[in-house]
């Protein structure tokens, strides 16, 4: 088996490095039989030294790229490996092929090893090849890689120097020019963000709804917008203006997302937490999300109790509840709750009936282990359905079984056949039971978006429809008495109703 792994290692790695430099070469002669290849740099740059010595880090990267197909574990890890390296090939190709640059700057004279080192580079190495610089893209991923694998924090710290080094050292090697640096680490998280390590690879799926284009255009209007104003702003203010074309991907890669990417653009797992490269790339976005949620709660509650020991609120306030749902895509969780589950969305766009059916599922799961008492609350769950489809009238039967597939159904189909007073009273005896069962524990569980009042409602709707009988006007309206500022799509209603009348929700007895 040791064998096998071993071939397939090597054989991977021959065929991978035989495409390296089979597109760098081909690259680097197209650059060259151009006339006038540009030349981008800043004016401090000539002030950069050239340390001959750094030609050996800059030269490890070879040989650290080449020893991580043989650290891979299994086939699987190699493939990934494999996948990345290619990926990030592939973009510097594109780039080095559409927008070719060239370093002209004349290299002091060199001996001894140092020197030996960098007349074998130049066997290969034409002044092309520059922004995005692969140096730096394969820094990004091989530096990745070989984090994963080190689990001693003197290991991570060293490694994370070394590979520092590795990025000083294209400057002062004068093998780069510095615009090439910040464009590698971009490609370089994306190649991250594209294909992970662990966890899945980024999706392509084009949007089934009109509402993901609209903001999918002003995102990308954003993102020109932003592009515009950072090269005006060079020209006029100073190079420190391009800054801004950070924002200009951030805000492209967020319009990718509703168009055809979805939430996997966020990269955010099952603790919470959002992947290293996505917050890297997104890191101007998510500060303009920060912003834009302190403006909308500035002044307003960031959770409402919607009924005993259930909130709905802003994820800000998730720290303070023992269980979380978390819904909101672009903010990390906050330390604090002990159960705790991450179904990120895309902000302003209604769940689609897949998220609903998961958003429900999980709070139910969350409300069962949280404020049901644990081993009783089947029993407890039963007797509050029960007591809600019996008081509206939706149950005909004596011994008032209940089935929430059923009350569900009622329930949607006969929605305003019990009059004003018996639902109130059902209502009434819903919260009292639950608030007894609350109570019992004094625990509470938030459901929770950027702000509460989108995602978080919309699941939470769901849920109340699904699993606790209410019909979907009377939840919407509990929901607004408790919580100003909810919004959801008028097309919401339909989907509930689907979910609910399925034959997916059908539950045991």
């Amino acid at each position: 088996m040791k064998t096998k792994l071993f071939l397939s290692q090597l054989a991977a790695l021959v065929v991978v490095a035989a495409i390296f430099y089979a597109s760098y070469g081909a690259t680097n002669a197209l650059a060259s039989a151009r006339a006038n290849v540009p030349e981008i740099y800043f004016a401090w740059e000539r002030a950069v030294p050239f340390w001959a010595w750094s030609i050996v880090p800059y030269w490890s990267l070879n040989l650290l790229y080449a020893l991580g197909f043989f650290l891979c574990r299994d086939s699987r890890e190699l493939a990934r490996y494999v996948t990345q390296l290619l990926v990030a090939q592939i973009i510097a190709t594109l780039f080095f092929i559409v927008f070719p640059l060239q370093m002209s700057w004349e290299k002091p004279a060199v001996s001894g090893f140092s020197g030996f080192l960098f007349s074998s580079l130049a066997t290969f190495d034409l002044p092309f090849n520059q922004a995005p610089s692969l140096h730096i893209i394969l820094c990004v991923v091989v530096g990745a890689f070989y984090l994963r694998k080190a689990r001693a924090i003197w290991l991570k710290a060293a490694l994370v120097a070394w590979f520092a080094l590795i990025g000083l050292s294209v400057l002062t090697t004068y093998q780069h020019h510095f615009i090439d640096i910040p464009t590698g680490l971009a490609a370089g998280c994306f190649v991250l963000l594209v294909r992970p390590m662990d966890g899945e690879p980024l999706r392509f799926a084009m949007a089934a709804e009109a509402a993901r284009y609209k903001w999918a255009a002003l995102y990308l209007g954003l993102a020109f917008l932003t592009l515009f104003v950072a090269i005006a702003g060079a020209k006029i203010w100073g190079a420190w203006m391009l800054w801004l074309s950070w924002a200009s991907l951030s805000f492209a890669l967020v319009a990718c997302g509703y168009a055809f990417l979805g939430v996997g653009i966020f990269a955010k797992n099952g603790q919470g937490r959002h992947a290293f490269a996505a917050k890297a790339l997104l890191f101007p976005y998510l500060c303009v999300a920060r912003l834009n949620a302190l403006f909308w709660l500035c002044g307003r509650r960031l959770s409402d109790e919607i009924l005993p020991g259930l909130y709905l609120g802003s994820v800000k306030q998730a720290g303070k509840f023992d269980a979380v749902l978390d819904l909101a895509a672009e903010f990390e969780r906050p330390d604090g709750a002990q159960i705790y589950a991450s179904l990120p969305m895309l902000d302003m766009i209604t769940p689609d009936a897949d998220e609903l059916r998961r958003g429900a599922d999980e709070l139910e799961r969350i409300v069962k282990t949280t404020l049901g008492g644990g081993e009783n609350l089947p029993q407890t769950a039963a007797e509050l359905g029960s007591n809600f489809s019996a008081k509206a009238g939706y149950v005909n039967e004596r011994n008032l079984k209940f089935h929430r597939h059923a009350d569900a159904r009622a329930n949607l189909q006969t929605r305003g056949s019990a009059n004003e007073r018996e639902v109130a009273e059902a209502r009434q005896n819903f919260a009292s039971s639950n608030e007894r069962a609350a109570e019992q524990n004094g625990k509470k569980a938030l459901v929770c978006c950027a702000l509460g009042y989108g995602r978080s409602a919309s699941v939470l709707l769901a849920w109340m429809v699904i699993y606790r009988g209410f019909g979907f006007d009377d939840a919407l309206n509990l929901l607004k008495s408790r919580r100003e500022k909810i919004a959801v799509a008028s097309s919401l209603r339909e989907r509930i109703m689907q979910l609910a009348q399925s034959d997916s929700f059908a539950r045991h007895d």
